[in-house]
């Protein structure tokens, strides 16, 4: 029994010193914030968490630009974005009309963009995108097409557009690509959304590794729910069991969901979450990546599965208990 207890004592100790060990690594390693100079190359940055991030990078000196469709919108927000840039470092802010699913629109933007802050890109945020949440078997065709072109075409072309000058300079580079909570767990009401999100993913995951031939990071941001205009219009087309599923989390304001990817930008952190939740939902399904903590989450996995059954059964419940609901409807008409 003794030697029991020992043991059991030796293996938590064991347990503790890694798990500190590993934390103390992640802080050691962290390559921080350092932008001032850097330009910084930021897709629907007109508005919500385009537009917090922008202002991010400009109170840490960066030269920012910023593209978004709407000309009117992108002069609104460069007048916000250079309120907030220190007098010390007050590089002016390019905007340049654009939509990300074209392609030759968004090279051109990019040679723009380096010509005006006469400094190839140093990093790349996508944020442009979309959600139109519906009913599979009610939405016309077009509506898929529109957001794979958009949320997941536009990171593609943003990408690509960028990363030639920035391999020619040979100075590394970054890469953020915001997907969601979405692009994790996918359900009713998102057919047309989850899977862009997840391809995000997929393209991130091949990036991280293939850009390490050019001493380049690429980082993933999956966000929940963020108080922004482009939430209140996709609740409006949202399914009462999508509605349900999701539940009532609050929203965060973009400007903390903008620090809250910085920050993961700074520590190194190849999977960005803000919400507890997703937080969850990355580490059972992180795939063959990079963990945040691998010893706390090798340790939290088995109870995490269970969490992931019992939500499995849930969602499922719900779904059910809408189809018996329409069906007695349709009986009682």
């Amino acid at each position: 029994m003794l030697d029991y207890c020992c043991w059991t004592t030796y293996i938590a100790g064991a347990f503790v010193a890694l798990l500190g060990l590993s934390q103390v690594w992640s802080v050691a390693t962290a390559p921080g914030f350092k932008v001032s100079g850097k330009h910084v190359f930021i897709t629907g940055g007109s508005t919500g968490l385009g537009l917090a991030t922008a202002k991010k990078y400009a109170q840490a000196g960066a030269k920012v630009t910023i593209i978004a469709r709407s000309l009117d919108a992108l002069q609104k927000a460069k007048d916000e974005i250079q309120a907030r840039i220190p007098a010390v470092a007050a590089h002016p802010v390019f905007i340049q009309s654009c939509d990300v699913t074209n392609f030759e629109g968004v090279q051109k933007a990019v040679a723009d963009a380096n010509k005006f802050h006469d400094r190839v890109t140093d990093h790349v945020v996508c944020c442009a995108g979309t959600a139109m949440p519906g009913y599979f078997l009610e939405q016309d065709i077009s509506i898929f097409r529109k957001e794979m072109d958009l949320n997941y075409f536009g990171v593609v072309h943003a990408t690509k557009a960028a990363l030639p000058a920035m391999v020619a300079r040979n100075e590394g580079g970054t890469f953020v690509y915001v997907s969601s909570g979405c692009g994790l767990i996918s359900f009713i009401g998102y057919s047309q959304y989850c899977p862009t999100k997840y391809a995000i993913r997929g393209f991130a995951d091949a990036l991280r590794n293939e850009l390490k031939l050019y001493n380049m990071k690429v980082h993933i941001f999956y966000p929940g729910n963020i108080d922004s205009p482009g939430y209140v219009q996709e609740n409006k087309a949202k399914p009462a069991e999508c509605k349900e599923i999701e539940g009532s989390a609050d929203l965060t304001k973009p400007e903390q969901v903008a620090q809250s990817m910085i920050d993961g930008v700074a520590s190194g952190v190849y999977a960005i979450t803000n919400d507890l939740g997703i937080w969850v939902l990355r580490i059972v399904s992180n795939g063959i990546n990079p963990r945040k903590n691998t010893v706390l989450e090798m340790a939290l996995l088995p109870l995490l599965t269970v969490v992931q059954f019992v939500y499995v059964m849930y969602m499922d419940r719900v779904v059910d208990t809408s189809r018996h609901t329409r069906a007695k409807k349709e009986k009682a008409a």
